[in-house]
């Protein structure tokens, strides 16, 4: 029973590494639950389930790293694998509605190819007895992996005009920071990792390091995610397939409710219904019959039950100011946003706020 309990002890490094698990497994459920549809959302699972198992790897490698030999690849891939991954992720946060072209893929070569790269070399050199961890190996995989970062990262930064557009989109500010958070946590984990291999800090202490920044990163990616991956709008309560449709105007308003769910035209304090009858090349008088037989209310109505919907949200899971909120959700001044919020909450901003907290 003692032996037991002693190996249910937990060092400070195994601690962190457990928290770090924890908050990604947080993050994916977060994501699940709230992503509109899987390719939209497929490219974080997959960066938080990857760093999720580095965490797991580094936190249970005292307990059952001896039962394999292999464990320390377990560790390399995952860690070696969230710099490609990162690259993939800032061409979908550039614009988050897209996912990044097949052909941005090759990225995730890397790691395999460096490992195959390692392997061969220390075969050619016969310092190790067939695929075992050996030190001549760990050493190129490290030397190999930091390659595969120091890649990845040159790739991010030659596409310029990510950065150039990003901060003029909706949501830009937020996504733009995301991004120079995760690239700055690559090249700090990068920059660990040199500093290990050229002995300026031990194995432990880098390891230790690399799970703090991952800690800080995973902390700092959850505020802007509540934001990116929003609670899934609700339905219209009217069917689209309504006999008085035709075919053209049953396609119509699918394209209404993308720019409006999806596209969050809401969010702009200028946009009219001339506006969406030009995103939807029609008349202003088609746009008008479909939509209001569609939704039973009128543009406006619409427009604001959406904004103050996600005021709503913003209140309660984000600490911005009201200021901040009003012109996020596409008001264009105060008074405007706390006049329609306490015409449909019966609150002002500020009670409700207050109200969420009591």
């Amino acid at each position: 029973m003692t032996s037991m309990l002693q190996n249910l002890n937990f060092s400070l490094p195994e601690i962190l590494s457990l928290i770090g698990m924890v908050q990604c497994v947080y993050l994916l459920v977060y994501i699940i639950a709230r992503m509109r549809n899987i390719g939209h959302a497929g490219l974080p699972l997959v960066y938080f389930l990857v760093l999720g198992a580095a965490f797991f790897f580094d936190m249970a490698e005292t307990k059952i790293g001896a039962l394999s030999e292999y464990y320390y690849y377990l560790q390399w891939f995952t860690w070696f694998s969230l710099a490609p991954l990162s690259v993939l992720l800032v061409i979908q946060f550039s614009e988050i509605d897209k996912s990044p072209l097949l052909r941005d893929y090759w990225v995730l070569l890397l790691p395999p190819l460096c490992f195959i790269l390692s392997i061969t070399a220390v075969d050619t050199i016969k310092a190790c007895n067939r695929l075992e961890p050996c030190e001549q190996l760990t050493s190129l995989m490290t030397v190999t992996g930091l390659l595969a970062g120091a890649i990845s990262i040159l790739v991010i930064f030659s596409k310029k005009d990510l950065f150039a557009k990003i901060r003029k989109q909706k949501l830009g500010k937020e996504r733009y920071w995301l991004i120079l958070t995760l690239i700055s946590v690559n090249i700090l984990l990068l920059l660990t990792v040199m500093a290990a291999l050229t002995n300026y800090i031990s194995i432990e202490e880098a390891a230790l390091m690399r799970t703090v920044l991952g800690l800080a990163f995973v902390y700092l990616v959850s505020t802007s995610l509540l934001r990116l991956y929003p609670k899934p709008p609700k339905t219209s309560t009217t069917t689209i397939t309504n006999e008085d449709f035709n075919e053209e105007e049953r396609e119509l308003a699918k394209r209404i409710e993308y720019l409006i769910y999806t596209d969050k035209v809401y969010q702009e304090p200028a946009y009219s219904r001339s506006d969406l009858a030009k995103e939807c090349d029609c008349s202003e008088t088609v746009i008008s019959k479909v939509f209001n037989a569609h939704f039973q209310k009128s543009f406006p109505q619409v427009m604001n039950e959406h904004r103050v919907d996600e005021a709503k949200r913003l209140l309660e899971e984000t600490k911005a100011t009201i200021k901040q909120i009003s012109a996020e959700v596409g008001f264009n001044s105060m008074p405007s946003f706390n006049r329609v919020f306490k015409d449909i909450t019966g609150y002002s901003p500020g009670a409700y706020r207050k109200a969420l907290k009591t």
